[in-house]
C-alpha cells in the first residue's frame, strides 16, 4: 500500500508566492493593500447558490487570499492607543501641590539638624564663641526637638495591621 503524494503544480505554487510577496511589498500605514483581485466571472458558480465551495475546488491564490481577506494587514500590536477618556474609567483626583509643608515644622527641623551642626562649627573655627551663643544654640535644639516630639501621635491604634490604602 503506497499512499500518493498529493501533486504540486509548481506554475500555481509560483503564483501564489508572487501574489503574496506583491500584496505584502504594498502594505503601508494606512491599512491593507488595495484589493487586487480579479471581477468575479460572469457565470455564478456554486457559491452564487449559498452553497461554500469545497477546498478542493478552490485555487491556492483564491484560499491564501481568503486567509489574508479578514485580517487588517498594517495593524499589530503597537499601533494600538489606548482612548484619552472612557465612561466610567477611574480618574485619580489632583495631588496637592509641592510645598515646603507646615512652617513651624520647617523651623523643628531645622532647628534639630541644624543645633548640633552649628556647635560643631562652632567647636571647630569659633573657640572663643561667648557663652550665650553656645547657650541659644542648644536651647533652640532643645525646643526644636521638644516640639516635634510633641507633634508625634499619643497613641496607636491598636489590632491594626499596619497596612494602610
Amino acid at each position: 500500500m503506497s499512499e500518493r503524494e498529493p501533486e504540486h503544480n509548481e506554475s500555481t505554487d509560483e503564483e501564489v508566492w508572487k501574489d503574496l510577496v506583491a500584496r505584502l511589498e504594498h502594505m503601508d500605514d494606512a491599512g491593507p493593500a488595495p484589493d487586487t483581485r480579479p471581477s468575479p466571472p460572469a457565470d455564478p458558480g456554486p457559491e452564487a447558490s449559498g452553497a461554500p465551495a469545497s477546498p478542493g475546488t478552490a485555487s491556492p491564490a483564491e484560499r491564501t487570499r481568503a486567509l489574508f481577506e479578514n485580517q487588517a494587514l498594517a495593524g499589530g500590536p503597537r499601533d494600538y492607543a489606548v482612548p484619552d477618556e472612557q465612561d466610567g474609567a477611574f480618574v485619580p483626583p489632583e495631588p496637592p501641590p509641592l510645598g515646603l509643608g507646615e512652617p513651624t515644622v520647617v523651623l523643628a527641623w531645622l532647628g534639630a539638624v541644624g543645633g548640633p551642626l552649628l556647635l560643631l562649627v562652632f567647636a571647630m573655627f569659633w573657640r572663643s564663641a561667648p557663652l550665650a551663643v553656645i547657650l541659644g544654640t542648644v536651647a533652640v535644639f532643645v525646643g526644636s526637638a521638644g516640639y516635634l516630639l510633641f507633634r508625634l501621635p499619643q497613641y496607636r491604634d491598636e489590632g491594626d495591621d499596619g497596612a494602610a490604602v
